[in-house]
């Protein structure tokens, strides 16, 4: 009832009331009864009559002021709920807050959540209250209510009791929220309903919260992942680390039972276990060989031929998903994840094991482009090594050799004198092919320090070559310039420095070499190495064909790093040996002293 009718009510009742009252007693008890008595009756009828109306009156307040009291309290305790629901992301704690809110606001024997399948089976949740056993059995055996009914019953112990259930959010959900009522509960069916639908809805929005809550950590561990592995990737060489984290990841961010990474072997084109990660024994038991058995077909099948496979699992044996390791168009393994249960990969898994796949394989393909370039190196360092040994050290040992026999046929003859300027011109060449093989040495020794760059091992390579050679070294590097060089532009920077003093030492006749490091257009570094000596033509030199050795392998050494070479050279003018290399950007500023001698 409105306060506008109950207003109207309290005016109208009292007015009729006191006007039937009137007209009673006028019309039938006046002419029977004395006067006194008649007002006697009237005071008593008007009296009871206030003492009704007001009982009735006040009564329905007191329930109206009970009931929003109650109401008051439901909506205290909703809000409550939903302001500790809104604090909370785990999933668990959001369901136990729930079960107990709603078991204290019912007085609830127990409370209880589950989720319907496909086929109305009901899977409990959490059940919570001393009831909770004789609940979950209810629901588990389908003895459930429609969502806004109550059904009542007997407990195994004939105690009454009313299971009332809600759904929570809307039925897409598929959650229900269930209430075990005992006798004591006295609130109506449609109160609870209501209750249990603003519990459930409270629930609904916070569920939904802690799932995009998960779905947003699940993506950022695995965007994590994906970044360890590239940065492992791009920072280490060790590409068994980029596998032993691969498996790790993967098997950690689909919670499997275990991953491994199998290599195809080039030798009879089975698969071998590389690397694993949790219970790998049930890749011992798959195939082997590469064949249309395990999926993949004929070993070195193309990219397109070999998609992502899933074997079915069975009860007692998980599922396991296979994904292929793809280098240059080619299978050259594959990554296996095995579930703990029977159960399918989702599309958001399958993506993620497919990225770390191909990471697998871009760390196999860089791990073999950088043994091939090893390889290269060492190849051509050998052949450097054996042009460089051909052009000085051999051509002295013949030499020498052809001396020796002269000086024996001379021996021989009895020309001593002739003999002795032969040994002492031996003695000298052997000598100087000894200084040969010790500048070599050092060269080879020479390497660029880690902390020092190219400035430092530049400078040291100076002072260890003016001690042997005696000739005066002297290092430029004026403030501010930019010294970073990419690893292999420093490596060939220093072996051309190493071989232009060892030209100055044996041909330049010089006692001054300078070598001076400045900054160019372009974002280059200009190096340039100049000597004091007699100098030469460089242009004929070039015409020359097969004499100018030391040259062509200086040019070589620049221009394989990316750098820039040059030589400008005159009789009687010294030498200027200039190198230009690409300076790294993003490498940090290192201060170099402006000079050193």
């Amino acid at each position: 009832m409105s306060l506008r009718r109950l207003k109207w009510l309290t005016i109208a009742l009292p007015l009729a009331f006191v006007a039937f009252l009137q007209v009673g007693t006028e019309w039938f008890l006046v002419e029977a009864w004395n006067p006194w008595q008649v007002h006697a009756l009237y005071l008593v009828a008007l009296a009871l009559g206030v003492f009704l109306f007001a009982s009735v009156i006040f009564g329905w307040l007191e329930h109206s002021q009970r009931a929003t009291e109650a109401r008051t309290r439901e909506l205290e305790a909703l809000n409550a709920l939903g302001s500790r629901l809104s604090e909370l992301v785990n999933r668990d704690a959001v369901i136990a807050l729930t079960l107990d809110t709603t078991r204290d606001l019912l007085n609830a024997r127990a409370a209880g959540m589950s989720t319907l399948d496909p086929g109305s089976r009901h899977s409990v949740v959490r059940t919570v209250g001393d009831l909770a056993p004789e609940l979950e059995r209810l629901l588990q055996s389908g003895a459930q209510a429609r969502p806004g009914e109550a059904r009542h019953m007997a407990l195994a112990g004939g105690e009454p009791a009313t299971l009332v259930t809600a759904w929570i959010g809307d039925r897409s959900a598929s959650t229900l929220l269930h209430a075990l009522l005992g006798p004591s509960a006295t609130a109506s069916l449609p109160a609870i309903d209501r209750l249990m639908q603003a519990v459930g809805n409270h629930a609904a929005a916070a569920l939904e919260r802690c799932r995009l809550f998960d779905d947003v950590q699940r993506r950022e561990r695995r965007a994590r992942a994906l970044y360890q592995v590239s940065l492992e990737i791009t920072s280490s060489q060790d590409v068994s680390r980029v596998l032993h984290l691969v498996t790790a990841y993967a098997r950690d961010l689909v919670d499997a039972r275990g991953a491994a990474l199998r290599m195809v072997s080039e030798a009879d084109s089975s698969l071998w276990l590389a690397e694993t990660s949790g219970d790998a024994t049930i890749f011992g038991e798959m195939v082997s060989p590469i064949s249309e058995d395990n999926g993949w077909g004929e070993r070195g099948a193309s990219a397109e031929a070999v998609p992502a496979r899933a074997l079915t699992g069975t009860p007692d044996r998980p599922s396991v998903l296979r994904l292929p390791l793809i280098v240059s168009n080619r299978v050259v393994g594959e990554l296996c994840v095995a579930t703990k249960t029977e159960r399918t990969f989702n599309d958001d898994e399958r993506a993620l094991l497919a990225g770390l796949a191909d990471m697998a394989a871009i760390a196999i393909h860089n791990s073999r482009l950088l043994e091939q370039e090893r390889q290269v190196a060492v190849l051509e360092e050998r052949d450097h090594l054996a042009r460089e040994m051909h052009d000085t050290i051999a051509q002295v040992l013949g030499y020498l050799h052809l001396k020796a026999s002269a000086t024996r046929r001379r021996l021989a003859s009895g020309e001593i004198d002739h003999a002795e300027g032969e040994l002492q011109e031996m003695e000298d060449l052997a000598h100087e092919a000894y200084v040969d093989v010790r500048e070599a040495i050092l060269g080879l020794r020479e390497t660029v320090a880690p902390g020092e760059g190219i400035v430092g091992s530049i400078s040291q390579y100076l002072q260890k070559f003016r001690r042997q050679s005696g000739i005066t070294c002297e290092l430029i590097v004026p403030d501010g310039v930019e010294t970073a060089l990419a690893p292999e532009a420093e490596v060939q920077l220093v072996r051309v420095i190493q071989e232009a003093l060892t030209n100055v030492r044996k041909h330049a006749q010089a006692t001054r070499v300078t070598v001076r490091l400045e900054n160019s257009e372009g974002g280059l570094l200009r190096i340039l190495a100049e000597d004091n000596g007699r100098g030469f033509d460089a242009a004929r030199l070039d015409r020359q064909e097969g004499r100018s050795f030391g040259l062509r392998s200086m040019r070589e050494r620049v221009e394989r790093a990316g750098g820039q070479f040059s030589i400008d050279s005159a009789p009687g003018q010294g030498t200027r040996v200039v190198v230009m290399f690409p300076v790294q950007q993003g490498a940090p500023y290192v201060q170099h002293p402006a000079s050193s001698g």
